[in-house]
């Protein structure tokens, strides 16, 4: 149902207003963190190593997909967890490799904003298009919640622990999770003095990865950990286009995408006393590449070659998905004429800043107060050629480069209260504190011969939330257990800067007249029955509820060109959109059998999503939409099996999913007659529009089925050696790659492989390896779009569908790798 904006702002989702809440939240946080510290002053040091938990059994993995320590089969939630080793031994070191050991999660590159790509679980995620836009899934790194997918690249070094947590996740993690969470732990200090390097380098890219560590004791009571990380590679994709001839702008680099990066962590870890201990952990991460558009590659063309390639022209284009590209880096030197920031060739770079404090103090047997309190700081620019070509030749095939800048500061605070008594009842309960400030500034043009001005903005947004969750937990009998609880979140958004610059004064930036307001509040509740017979057996059902701000578009504005009364331009759209919803069911079986040795897990789930977040192309822009109502239910399982053969183990999980719109009405593509594609008004908004309907229709990004299948094997030790031999097999259905289900963006099924082989010493103080992966050289794409103002007018007598174009995922790769351990 649609509701006025200027009337309610943004819509509110249950519950009055807590009068005064955000101060008293905040006076709370900064007072009780006061009281953390105050007793460490008092007490006496004592040893800072604690014993394991020796009632584990072996290969089980402790999780805290709840904020407490629990084993990962006693959890009742749909999870992944890979420990460090199997991270390591898997050669799992990015959140892209990380996919394909867990079906429904995709990810996916970005080639239209600095946010750094598509993160997906279950078919939900955020829009990168949006420089301004939280994700649907979010990070979790060492305790501190960042909903960007640009930080995942904070979170692939000296890894501990990776969960994946599927589903809504409301109460334990950040704001609030509609799509999932990834949850990251970084090694900690280490009891002894201790250190390790890994060397790789990868044949096709020619690409060199280093990484390594040391840490150890500073003190009885105080531990250090370094960890660095260094890539740098010349690329994996040929460019192929031509290297002469007329409008032809000959490329700079014939290897794409290539590019160098580093990062590098500390980590002190203080424990004075069995009651408290800090962590601090400060992490740093640049990177300078080429542009995120130099893979761009044509997908598919309904012409069999780039629509506007000049009759007589053998174009080098092939049209597919492979490791050939033609879209050139070199965007001329006219660009830079119409403004400096656009060089004369493509690039992307970041830098970025994670730091985290995480303190818990026991105030007595049965009651631990936690505090985390963290920073994230990003900085991202590009300049991108959007339409992949290399000739200009003028509408459609013309060049159409943007240059984007976007920062963003985010603090947060979080409080929790956490008891662990022997009776029947325990709780949680928190607050959790935010306050951000994003900038986006962007110019575009198109014609490289003759630059044609199409857009010059700036953007600034000041953020503010706070909310607040408790969790109460009662056993109803030994062998159940029924919890409940509830996440109340305010959030609050303003456009402090808005101005754009129109043709006739490109140059000049202008205020613009618009709403630069909104607010949104949620009550999330969540109840789960936790059946437990014994240790080798959880039973589980759960309500969820879950939701995502919403916000303002931080992309080229549409305006009235004409200076009103106040000298200002009048922006023609409202800018906002709506939060998004999530409610519905899920449940799950979690086993061990074989005295520990087998391991299953079996998730059932149905979800409601309303007002789901899309980006759309309008014109040549992209715009964050709310569409209207997504159902997504399915299955999942997954196995982990230790054989009689000893150093033998096997893994396995597959995933079914029915993601469907049920109320959504899209834009079209190009190349949509009518009557499919017509003015209507849009059922979600109010608002018309030449549209689309898919209800009914695949959800983007949502295969039917997906799995893998992987097994790892270590021989017995022969002359003080061991060798290792891996092996994995993923899977995927076909999906739409696209919110408007264009039929170019339809990726079809496909499968990967990938195997290794290590040799080491007996004790793995050191090891040498080989591994490939996508040993089938198969290529596949996760996101797509139309080429701009390729194809005929959608609602018209055309059917010439657009171009397709997207960026494939890496081939074929050959990585030899060598490792060597020092310390205990």
């Amino acid at each position: 149902m649609h509701e006025d904006l200027d009337a309610r702002v943004i819509r509110t989702n249950r519950g009055d207003k807590i009068v005064n809440l955000n101060r008293a939240l905040r006076f709370a946080l900064l007072a009780s963190t006061a009281v953390t510290c105050t007793p460490l002053l008092a007490q006496e040091a004592t040893d800072a190593q604690q014993p394991a938990d020796a009632s584990v059994a072996e290969g089980e993995i402790i999780v805290t997909a709840r904020r407490r320590e629990e084993t990962s089969i006693a959890a009742p939630i749909a999870l992944t967890a890979i420990g460090g080793e199997e991270l390591q031994r898997r050669n799992i070191n990015t959140v892209d490799m990380l996919a394909r050991a867990v079906p429904t999660l995709i990810t996916s590159e970005a080639t239209s904003s600095p946010q750094g790509g598509i993160v997906a679980i279950r078919g939900l995620s955020g829009v990168d298009a949006n420089p301004f836009g939280d994700q649907a899934v979010s990070f979790n790194i060492d305790g501190v919640p960042v909903a960007r997918s640009s930080v995942r690249r904070l979170g692939q070094m000296d890894l501990a622990q990776i969960e994946v947590l599927k589903g809504p996740q409301a109460l334990f993690f950040g704001k609030n999770s509609p799509g999932g969470i990834i949850s990251i732990r970084t090694a900690d200090p280490t009891a002894s003095l201790s250190a390790g390097l890994n060397a790789g380098y990868e044949v096709k890219a020619d690409e060199v990865r280093l990484e390594g560590f040391v840490a150890g004791p500073i003190s009885d009571t105080l531990g250090f950990r370094v960890a660095g990380y260094y890539s740098k590679m010349k690329g994996f994709v040929r460019n192929v286009a031509p290297t002469g001839g007329a409008n032809v702008l000959v490329p700079f680099d014939r290897r794409v995408p290539n590019g160098e990066e580093y990062a590098i962590r500390g980590t002190l870890k203080w424990e004075p006393s069995d009651r408290f201990d800090a962590r601090l952990k400060i992490s740093y991460n640049d990177s300078d590449g080429s542009g995120s558009t130099d893979n761009l590659q044509f997908l598919n063309c309904p012409l069999g070659r780039p629509q506007g390639t000049p009759a007589a022209f053998a174009t080098p284009e092939d049209c597919r998905a492979d490791g050939r590209v033609t879209s050139t880096d070199n965007i001329g030197p006219n660009f830079a004429i119409a403004d400096p920031r656009f060089g004369t060739e493509t690039f992307l770079k970041s830098d970025q800043i994670l730091g985290g404090l995480e303190m818990n103090y026991q105030l007595n047997d049965v009651l631990t107060l936690s505090s985390i309190t963290g920073y994230y700081k990003a900085s991202n620019s590009y300049v991108g050629n959007f339409i992949a070509n290399f000739q200009e030749n003028g509408i459609p095939q013309t060049f159409l480069p943007a240059f984007a800048a976007l920062s963003i500061r985010e603090m947060t605070q979080e409080l929790r209260l956490t008891s662990d008594f022997d009776g029947p009842v325990n709780f949680m309960f928190g607050g959790l504190y935010q306050d951000s400030h994003a900038t986006n500034q962007a110019v575009v043009y198109r014609n490289a011969n003759a630059p044609i001005f199409s857009a010059n903005y700036d953007y600034t947004q000041e953020g503010e939330a706070y909310s607040i969750f408790g969790q109460v937990m009662v056993e109803l009998l030994p062998t159940l257990e029924l919890s409940g609880g509830a996440r109340y979140s305010n959030e609050s958004k303003e456009l402090t800067v808005f101005r754009s610059a129109i043709a006739a004064s490109r140059n000049t930036l202008v205020d613009v007249d618009a709403p630069r307001n909104a607010r949104f509040n949620n009550l999330s509740p969540e109840a789960t029955l936790t059946f437990r017979p014994n240790d080798n057996l959880t039973i589980y059902g759960s309500y969820k509820e879950g939701f995502l701000s919403g916000g303002f578009n931080a992309t080229q504005p549409t305006l009235n060109p004409v200076l009103n009364g106040n000298g200002r331009y009048t922006s023609l759209v409202d800018l906002r959109y709506d939060q998004q919803l999530i409610t519905g069911f899920e449940g799950g079986i979690k086993s061990a059998f074989l005295n520990g040795d087998l391991r299953t897990n079996l998730a059932v789930y149905s979800y409601e999503t309303t007002g789901l977040q899309v980006a759309v192309l309008v014109g040549l822009n992209q715009e964050l939409r709310n569409a209207g109502a997504v159902r997504t239910k399915g299955v999942e399982f997954d196995f982990t099996y230790r054989t009689p053969l000893d150093g033998l183990s096997l893994r396995g999980a597959v995933a079914y999913q029915d993601g469907k719109y049920t109320d959504y009405q899209a834009t079209c593509y190009r190349g949509l007659p009518t009557p499919a594609c017509r003015v209507q008004v849009n059922r979600f908004t109010g608002q018309a529009g030449l549209l689309q309907d898919l209800s009914g229709t695949q959800l983007v990004r949502a295969p039917d089925w997906s799995g893998n299948l992987g097994f790892d094997y270590i021989s017995p030790e022969f002359s003080g050696l061991k060798v290792g031999l891996q092996g994995a097999f993923t899977f995927s259905d076909s999906f739409f790659t696209d919110v408007v289900s264009a039929p170019g963006g339809r990726q079809k099924s496909y499968e990967l492989f990938d195997a290794g082989i290590r040799l080491m010493d007996a004790d793995e103080r050191w090891e040498i390896g080989l591994m490939g992966r996508n040993l089938g050289n198969t290529y596949y794409f996760t996101r797509s779009a139309d080429n701009p103002l390729s194809g005929g007018a959608p609602g018209g007598a055309s059917t010439l569908l657009g171009d397709t174009v997207g960026v494939p995922n890496r081939g074929r790769e050959i990585w030899v790798n060598a490792i060597v351990r020092f310390g205990n």
